[in-house]
């Protein structure tokens, strides 16, 4: 049981932090920053872009944020044997959305029609 709980806090916490970022990318609350956010060329182009990218990468990365609770949760259900099995699972899962939420940002950001930054 040690393993399945050592391996479900982590994804826990991580589900819920993904989960808070998502909501408040969702409300365009969330600065452009060095530490959290998608970091393509096309969402630092401008706050403008940054917010309006990262609106639309909020649903994609809610749902990755999801499988990582789900994960947790099986962990602790699967038992030792079977906890880090459910990790690489939900991990697996977030980095597939968390591509979707990157192109989903990408997109809405080219489509603020703003010119790209000097270089």
């Amino acid at each position: 049981m040690l393993i399945a709980v050592s391996t479900a806090v982590p994804l826990l916490v991580a589900g819920v932090v993904f989960l808070w970022i998502a909501s408040r990318a969702r409300r365009r609350t969330l600065p452009m920053n060095a530490w959290v956010g998608i970091r393509t060329t096309s969402t630092l182009r401008s706050d403008a872009a940054w917010r309006r990218g990262h609106a639309a990468a909020a649903l994609p990365l809610a749902v990755g944020s999801v499988g990582l609770l789900v994960a947790a949760g099986g962990a602790v259900l699967a038992g030792d044997e079977s906890a880090i099995v459910a990790a690489l699972i939900g991990c697996a899962w977030l980095v597939a959305w968390l591509m979707v939420s990157s192109a989903a940002a990408a997109q809405a950001a080219n489509a603020t029609g703003e010119d790209a930054a000097p270089r």
